[in-house]
């Protein structure tokens, strides 16, 4: 039998070589990255501008609630039963009326309380990071005063970008005085 050897001519590559594939998958991750960032920074900015929108809410609510009365009832009094059953709390802001007093939770999963002062009322938020607290301390307008985790109160408006990366690095509490 007479068989014939015939070599066939190599053919050109085809797919990646693993160089290639290691490169391409390092581009990806690095657009995931970028894109994780921007993510994280578009939520952090959304939740600072969904605090400042309830917060104003509720201080034209808690304004208009006890509008002519002199005072805001007894000091340290909660105010959120009132507003929770008057349906003055905006519907962004979780609200558990299991609790005595009611508990409110905003965007950032910290609790909402506000409590007659007499004349005034503060608000406070719990659990307000400092990429929360300097833009909501720098856009802070129309309120008697601002106190953060229980330092000196702050009643010059607007609050300097300066100011409020000082005073929002001393804890997560925040509290607004309004009246």
């Amino acid at each position: 039998m007479n068989s014939k050897m015939t070599l066939k001519p190599l053919k050109k590559q085809a797919g990646m070589t693993l160089l290639e594939l290691i490169a391409s998958l390092s581009v990806v991750a690095v657009v995931v990255v970028g894109a994780l960032s921007l993510y994280q920074s578009a939520t952090a900015s959304q939740r600072t501008t969904q605090i400042t929108q309830d917060l104003t809410a509720i201080r034209a609510a808690t304004k208009q609630m006890w509008q002519g009365q002199g005072t805001f009832g007894a000091n340290g009094t909660s105010l959120n039963d009132v507003l929770v059953v008057s349906k003055k709390v905006p519907t962004t802001i979780r609200v558990d009326t299991t609790t005595a007093p009611d508990t409110l939770t905003h965007a950032a999963n910290g609790t909402v309380n506000i409590t007659s002062s007499v004349t005034t009322f503060d608000v406070a938020l719990t659990n307000i990071e400092e990429d929360l607290c300097i833009p909501m301390l720098t856009g802070a307008q129309g309120w008697v005063s601002v106190t953060v985790a229980g330092s000196a109160a702050i009643t010059a408006f607007p609050i300097a970008p300066a100011t409020a990366v000082t005073a929002c690095a001393t804890g997560t509490v925040v509290t607004f005085r309004g009246n």
